[in-house]
């Protein structure tokens, strides 16, 4: 499957997630080191009004969504993988008016458990979260069937769990 194919597989998978289509959240980009999601920093998510920044919430859902992604598309085969631990840590805040990265990638894939990196930024050379997340592997008797299908469409076909 190319990353071409991935990208459109993340962009269908956000669009199922409500919060993700709350936030706008858009797929970026996926290569084989990862995916990278963004989301406008607008005033509906400004946690702090008179500095104008952005709730950690948010954040948080973008780094969860990221890392989940991630851990989705490294997999050999779609499998749904439910949060298991997500940990963050806050360097600066986001500001509002400028466009919020995520960056996540796998570090071990095991037989149960998949494990992710990632990190927020708006200036990339100034990152203003890290965090690691946790993945359940639910596997293919776990996964609803059509799972591969309804992220890849018809590329999906020969690992539809039907």
């Amino acid at each position: 499957m190319t990353n071409q194919q991935k990208l459109l597989g993340v962009q269908r998978f956000m669009a199922l997630i409500p919060h993700c289509k709350a936030l706008n959240m858009q797929a970026e980009a996926v290569t084989d080191e990862g995916v990278l999601l963004s989301l406008e920093a607008s005033s509906p998510f400004v946690g702090n009004a008179q500095r104008q920044l952005i709730h950690g919430g948010v954040l948080s859902v973008l780094m969860d969504t990221a890392c989940g992604s991630a851990a989705i598309m490294q997999l050999p085969e779609p499998e749904v993988c439910p949060t298991i631990d997500l940990r963050l840590d806050h360097y600066r805040p986001a500001t509002q008016g400028r466009k919020i990265y995520c960056r996540a990638w796998v570090t071990r894939l095991a037989r149960q458990i998949v494990f992710t990196e990632g990190l927020i930024w708006q200036d990339e050379a100034e990152p203003l979260v890290k965090g690691t997340g946790t993945f359940m592997r639910l596997g293919g008797e776990r996964t609803p069937k059509g799972f591969a299908r309804q992220l890849f469409g018809e590329q999906g076909d020969e690992n539809a769990r039907e």
